[in-house]
């Protein structure tokens, strides 16, 4: 792994950028993202923004209309590539392009080994990407402004919870005490992550509800949303990964799951745990994470891919080992 220091060095004596994030892009990744961008064209670079995948509709902050949608014909040219929140073959479409790149460099909090990229950052420790840039741009001297403090807030809002999460530490509340000083309106953020959802939404989220599935007394519980169901509710499934979190409120459940269909034979997995590491589990299907909220994308037949998660997830809940053998 690379210091912060070391990355900063880098990034000082560059001068054109692409910053990119994760497929279905959260409010972490956009924050890393959005913050990172404004942080280098403060330094006057060139930089910037591009996302595979649409930005979640509910969100005002400054900066988003800068986002560049681009596919599969992602080419970088001479830019350096820099990833954030997520190794670079989870950016979706765009991944062949970034994966080209001359230079990547790869910032993340994502539970893993070093991955691709000519420089890396990977710190499980920080709470969110968002802190992690919020430390680089101080390495970078860079002043900042409602702009920045706006993405990188907001990042960090989203992945602790709205603070409520385990990764919510002093140093974590000390540096989002600092970003409010800018002029954010907290009570608006927390209210566009946490709260804005359309009528289908909530439609579809009592749906789920009243199919919820639990196994070893309530300790495993699920939710199956097939790709039909999204359609039924007019529900576009790429702004639904928070359904988790209804999931995961059942006051007995030690692994909850959501299983997604966002395309025909195309499944999200998102697991979540208070104390149970479900980061081997996302692994197990080809996913990752962090121990306590993790995340894989499966493709093939719905009901068989809903009976295999959930069998394996059971049998690693009750015997601590996967397909058998301890992973």
């Amino acid at each position: 792994m690379n210091s912060l220091k070391e990355i900063a060095g880098f990034l000082q004596e560059e001068d054109n950028f692409i910053v990119v994030g994760h497929e279905g892009p959260d409010p972490d990744s956009l924050g890393s993202m959005l913050g990172l961008y404004f942080g280098l064209t403060k330094l006057g670079k060139r930089c910037r923004v591009v996302s595979a995948d649409p930005l979640p509709p509910y969100l005002t902050w400054p900066g988003l209309e800068r986002v560049e949608h681009w596919g599969a014909e992602f080419d970088p040219g001479e830019s350096i590539v820099i990833v954030v929140d997520c190794e670079p073959q989870r950016t979706g479409a765009i991944a062949p392009g970034v994966l080209q790149a001359k230079s990547l460099v790869n910032i993340d909090h994502h539970q893993r080994g070093r991955g691709v990229g000519q420089l890396v950052y990977v710190e499980p420790q920080e709470a969110a990407t968002s802190v992690i840039v919020y430390r680089l741009l101080k390495e970078l001297r860079v002043p900042f402004d409602r702009e920045i403090a706006t993405a990188l807030y907001g990042g960090i809002v989203g992945d602790t919870g709205g603070f409520r999460h385990a990764n919510t530490s002093s140093e974590v509340l000390r540096i989002a005490g600092e970003l409010l000083e800018y002029g954010l309106d907290p009570a608006k953020i927390a209210r566009e992550i946490f709260s804005m959802q359309p009528l289908g939404f909530l439609q579809l989220l009592g749906f789920a509800l009243s199919n919820l599935q639990t196994a070893q007394n309530g300790r495993l519980v699920w939710m199956a949303v097939s790709y039909e169901d999204f359609r039924r509710f007019d529900v576009d499934p790429e702004f639904t990964d928070h359904l988790v979190s209804y999931a995961r409120s059942l006051d007995s459940a030690e692994i909850a799951l959501v299983l997604r269909e966002v395309s025909p034979g195309l499944v999200r997995l998102g697991l979540r745990s208070n104390a149970v590491d479900v980061a081997r589990l996302a692994r197990h299907f080809g996913g990752g994470g962090h121990k306590l909220a993790s995340g894989a994308t499966i493709q093939g037949d719905f009901q068989q891919i809903v009976a295999q998660v959930t069998s394996t997830a059971e049998r690693y809940l009750v015997t601590g080992e996967i397909n058998g053998r301890d992973h």
